[in-house]
């Protein structure tokens, strides 16, 4: 009973991980003594699992990684989506680390870690050969001289550098000074023209919501294409009307965002069930029902009517008129 306990808890985490790869790469295994080297560190999963956070380790913190090594400099985690030759999408997260040695000898640099969701994964190791430099025992020995300081002033900086571009200078300033001649004369005489209001983008968003609609792209069975002009139009809105970033973010990083949002509290639970049935469209080929095509188009409509920035704007300049 107990080992089937054991079976049961590591099970999800053994399916959820075999189409998971994370791999170390090393951009040269023989090195000199003190010569840095870079490790690759890549992270790559499906783009229909979703992951929220990733985080990379090496086989210790710190600077110093023990067997001698010093970590010198590290990336930033870079995230790239692509698509393979067999049609899958994945998303990859990747770091590059700097690291060096001051030992000569063989040495393997142990597995790194990275962790993912409250789980973690370890990727291969890495083997390292450390040699001292080769000298060239029938170079010409040179004589040693001492450096010869030289101590110049800053005017003498300033001297030089007028002498060198003077004329430029002098030149530039000319044309910098005719330049605002010409512009304030032309001011003088420009007649004020009547600007023209630009369109608010929720009237342009909810033009395309009637485009799509029109379009009948569910009835036709192009879901796919909906769900993806939907999401697009989404998009735009939520990044406009809350001040979040939605390019190249997962779902589950905009509905996080969207916590500490002014959005009322009805829309994130929809929006929730909106995200689920467009990444199963986008990514495992999903067929929704005809009642969640019809509201999930209603309920981008729904969200954009009722809190389009426009309309909140001019009824707050004809409150503060009344009073």
């Amino acid at each position: 009973m107990k080992n089937l306990a054991y079976i049961l808890l590591f099970v999800p985490f053994g399916i959820l991980s075999q189409n998971i790869d994370f791999t170390a790469k090393a951009s040269k295994n023989k090195i000199v003594i003190g010569e840095p080297a870079t490790i690759t560190l890549e992270f790559k999963f499906p783009a229909n699992q979703l992951i929220d956070s990733i985080e990379f380790q090496l086989s210790s913190s710190g600077d110093s990684l023990g067997n001698n090594w010093e970590l010198w400099d590290k990336s930033i985690l870079e995230k790239n989506s692509y698509q393979e030759d067999n049609g899958e999408f994945f998303v990859s997260f990747t770091q590059d680390f700097t690291i060096a040695n001051f030992d000569t000898g063989s040495y393997t640099f142990p597995p790194s870690i990275a962790f993912f969701n409250s789980n973690k994964l370890l990727s291969n190791s890495l083997e390292f050969t450390i040699k001292l430099d080769e000298i060239d025992e029938k170079a010409f020995i040179k004589n040693i001289k001492p450096i010869k300081e030289v101590s110049i002033a800053w005017y003498e900086y300033l001297i030089h550098f007028i002498k060198k571009y003077g004329w430029w200078i002098l030149i530039v300033l000319i044309l910098i000074s005719l330049a605002i001649y010409l512009y304030q004369k032309l001011n003088k005489n420009k007649i004020n023209s009547i600007s023209i209001p630009s369109i608010p983008l929720e009237v342009t968003l909810l033009e395309s919501l009637k485009s799509i609609e029109e379009k009948k792209y569910w009835e036709n069975g192009h879901f796919k294409k909906y769900y993806s002009e939907l999401s697009n139009v989404l998009w735009q809105f939520l990044e406009y009307r809350y001040s979040i970033q939605t390019f190249e973010k997962t779902s589950g990083e905009i509905l996080e965002s969207l916590k500490w949002s002014e959005i009322p509290n009805k829309y994130p639970s929809e929006l929730s069930r909106f995200f689920e049935i467009s990444d199963g469209v986008k990514f495992a080929k999903f067929s929704p029902l005809q009642k969640d095509n019809i509201r999930s188009l209603e309920l981008i409509k729904e969200l954009i009517t009722n809190q389009r920035l426009d309309l909140i704007s001019i009824d707050s300049n004809n409150t503060s008129e009344n009073e």
